[in-house]
């Protein structure tokens, strides 16, 4: 082997460990997260079970089918917990670190909407378990009206035009 070979061969060698190392490392973090989340949601059931509520369901998944251009992709929307007290339902995302004092932020509120719309609920909690406080989110949706146009002056002309044809008819005149 020439040295340009055995330099050839040991970056590609370097490389795949390389790319290996970065591997492990984000598997390493995707677990330390889940352990995370999985203990920050089994205390959220405690806390908000000393708070009054009941704990209808955990990880509830809705089947939801998106079609694009006619052609069906199946997914789910999976909230963290359904939570009762007295006769009001609430789907709770369980938070922590600075994403969860954030609750009214972009990209907390389009996944806290998408609950709302598939769940249904009376509202939406965001549990901030480090700081363990409660955020009550509400919609309020006002849906715009339709953008057509109005039917009326088209209704009344169509009617206008059946009064004037039946009067020729019947008597040729309109007195």
């Amino acid at each position: 082997m020439l040295p340009g070979d055995l330099l050839i061969v040991g970056i590609i060698i370097g490389a795949i460990l390389i790319y290996n190392m970065i591997k492990m490392g984000q598997s390493y973090a995707a677990r330390r997260r889940v352990l995370k989340a999985g203990k920050a949601e089994a205390a959220a059931r405690r806390f908000l079970e000393s708070e009054g509520y009941t704990i209808l369901a955990v990880q509830e998944r809705v089947p939801i089918v998106t079609k694009i251009n006619g052609k069906p992709h199946k997914s789910h929307i999976q909230a963290d917990l359904i939570v009762q007290k007295g006769n009001k339902v609430f789907v709770v995302d369980v938070k922590t670190g600075e994403v969860a004092q954030k609750p009214a932020a972009p990209e907390n509120r389009r996944q806290l909407l998408e609950y709302f719309l598939v769940y249904r609920p009376d509202g939406v909690l965001v549990l901030d378990m480090d700081n363990q406080k409660i955020y009550r989110m509400e919609f309020q949706i006002k849906f715009p009206s339709s953008r057509g146009l109005n039917p009326l002056p088209y209704i009344l002309s169509f009617c206008a035009g059946i009064i004037v044809t039946l009067l020729l008819i019947k008597g040729g005149t309109f007195s």
